[in-house]
């Protein structure tokens, strides 16, 4: 799920210790200066005080980073850790209300990463539900053991038959223990900017800049803070606002056109009082303790169950199907959507919405420019795609890691076109990928042979990973793999096609078996994929390990 915004204050957790005087490597970095005493009444003090309400005080630090988000707060941690001065600029304030809130087992292992790369043991709690409940049992989250499908006709009550056709269900986890979350995002972030503080990032709220002035010795961003003028002097500004964010409208940068996807509409809400959807005996998992997909021709339901006895449900739809449901009009549009949904609807007969009504016009988005000679955006500004597939966590937190490295020194113009390339080529394929999906909402079986290729990227990279080979898959979705990436491209150009059904389903098969480390895409299974260790053994050869190596890492890991 993607990014959100803002809204209300509290102390819950409360500030932490003034900014200490930092030395910089890219120059000496001092305290903002006192205001004058009160007591202090001679004309020139007077004046002085009055010439810095006027210009505003200029804070200096080596980076600046501009959204106090999860990806906002994590890069100013990364940054603090690595020895810079970093200020943390936020418009509004914490906690707050936010949309993107699925985790993966990727982005778990990425957040991870992080932690141990940067000395932050800190972040480790929470990539997983057992080790976060232990450890951090007042900050909302929910229980992911996987993704669940379910392919509606609209009109019609969900049904299925014994071979599941209307049905797919994931497992992403063996166990509760060692199971993904969702980051319920109020709570979370607001935890993420403290920990920032804790570390000496100098945090900013209720700010917002107005103007951006690049400069031979760094960036000068200027605002309003709590009515007065505020100033800040960076070496480099990173942009974590969101999509259409603060630097991409401030800059005027041009769209980039996503490749294959549809324009579609978001509508979401927070909601208590949501019932349950019936789990079938022997399923994988309880269907509920998932990332929940409601699919129909055109359009898809999301619901994702919090411990705090909130629910997050939002529907994504295309342009046609928006606006024949009326989206735009927010609570009669979701009551529109319920009524076309008899078996959803009976899940929501109670529910009420906590908070209002959020609709997102456009959903799907790419900055024409990512990075500047003194400037980079997180991915979460440069682009969003549809959050079908959860991408948004994991794309973030590749970003914050690739741009970790290029902080070790001033970043060269060669480094940051990389990180454009990379993040760019990154986005694309997830929408070549959610477009497809888009195009097989109403054939559920090419639908789910489509979704095998988002899972068996995803568990081919994060094995390769706690493997210690990197090497076999450094990009995202295996989007820069000379054969994974030129055949997802090709396949999902044919499905927006309208190519011949069964050659596609052939194609798609073969494609991902060499990457197949799951034991995906197997009709003996009848669209139910427990976590089996068993295909892992036996695809050892496929990553370049063994069956011994790859116990180890399980053990090694918690996952046998």
């Amino acid at each position: 799920m993607g990014s959100a915004r803002a809204s209300p204050e509290s102390s819950r957790e409360g500030r932490v210790s003034p900014r200490p005087k930092l030395t910089s490597k890219w120059g000496k970095v001092e305290s903002a200066p006192p205001a004058p005493k009160r007591n202090e009444h001679s004309l020139w003090s007077r004046l002085g005080f009055l010439l810095t309400w006027l210009n505003g005080v200029e804070h200096k630090a080596d980076i600046a980073v501009v959204g106090g988000g999860f990806g906002g707060a994590l890069m100013a941690m990364v940054a603090r850790r690595l020895g810079r001065s970093v200020v943390l600029i936020e418009r509004g304030t914490h906690p707050r209300f936010a949309i993107g809130e699925s985790s993966t087992p990727l982005a778990n292992l990425l957040l991870q990463q992080l932690a141990e790369e940067h000395d932050l043991p800190q972040l480790l709690p929470f990539r997983r539900w057992g080790e976060w409940q232990r450890e951090h049992p007042g900050i909302g989250c929910g229980l992911k053991r996987g993704f669940s499908f379910f392919h509606h006709t609209l009109g019609q009550s969900f049904s299925d038959d014994e071979q599941r056709r209307n049905q797919l269900l994931v497992a992403a986890s063996p166990r509760d223990e060692v199971a993904d979350t969702h980051w319920f995002r109020a709570d979370f972030d607001h935890h993420l900017v403290n920990e920032a503080q804790r570390l000496g990032v100098e945090y900013f709220d209720r700010t917002e800049l107005t103007s951006f002035d690049e400069q031979p010795d760094g960036v000068t961003l200027g605002g309003q803070r709590n009515g007065g003028p505020v100033r800040f002097h960076a070496g480099f500004v990173i942009d974590a606002t969101g999509p259409r964010g603060w630097l991409h409208r401030t800059l005027g940068l041009a769209n980039r056109e996503l490749p294959l996807i549809p324009a579609t509409s978001g509508l979401f809400a927070h909601f208590k009082n949501v019932g349950a959807w019936p789990s079938e005996e022997g399923a994988p998992y309880p269907v509920e303790s998932a990332a929940v997909h409601h699919v129909f021709d055109g359009g898809w339901v999301w619901v994702l169950k919090f411990n705090n006895g909130i629910t997050s449900a939002g529907v994504a739809a295309t342009g046609e199907r928006a606006v024949e449901l009326g989206l735009a009009e927010g609570a009669p549009g979701w009551q529109r959507l319920l009524a076309k949904l008899p078996s959803l609807a009976k899940q929501f007969a109670a529910a009420e919405p906590v908070g209002g009504f959020v609709f997102a016009p456009e959903l799907s988005f790419c900055s024409g420019q990512i990075t500047g000679a003194r400037w980079a955006l997180l991915p979460s500004s440069a682009g969003f795609v549809d959050p079908l597939l959860s991408t948004g966590f994991p794309l973030t937190l590749l970003g914050i890691k690739r741009l970790a490295k290029l902080l070790g020194g001033e970043p060269s113009t060669s480094a940051l076109a990389g990180y454009e390339r990379r993040t760019v080529a990154e986005l694309g394929q997830v929408s070549r990928l959610v477009g497809a999906l888009y195009a097989s909402m109403g054939d559920f079986e090419l639908f789910a042979a489509l979704t095998q290729v988002y899972f068996v990227a995803v568990s081919f990279s994060e094995t390769a990973h706690r493997l210690g080979k990197p090497e076999l898959a450094e990009s995202f979705l295996l989007c820069e793999h000379p054969e994974f990436g030129p055949a997802t491209r090709e396949i999902c150009e044919s499905v927006v096609r309208l190519a011949k059904r069964d050659e596609l389903l052939a194609k798609i098969r073969d494609m991902i078996e060499p990457f197949n480390v799951a034991g995906l895409a197997d009709p003996a299974k009848r669209n139910w994929y427990p976590v089996a260790t068993g295909d892992l053994f036996a695809a050892a050869a496929k990553l370049g390990s063994s069956a011994d190596a790859i116990r180890e890492m399980l053990l090694r890991e918690q996952l046998l």
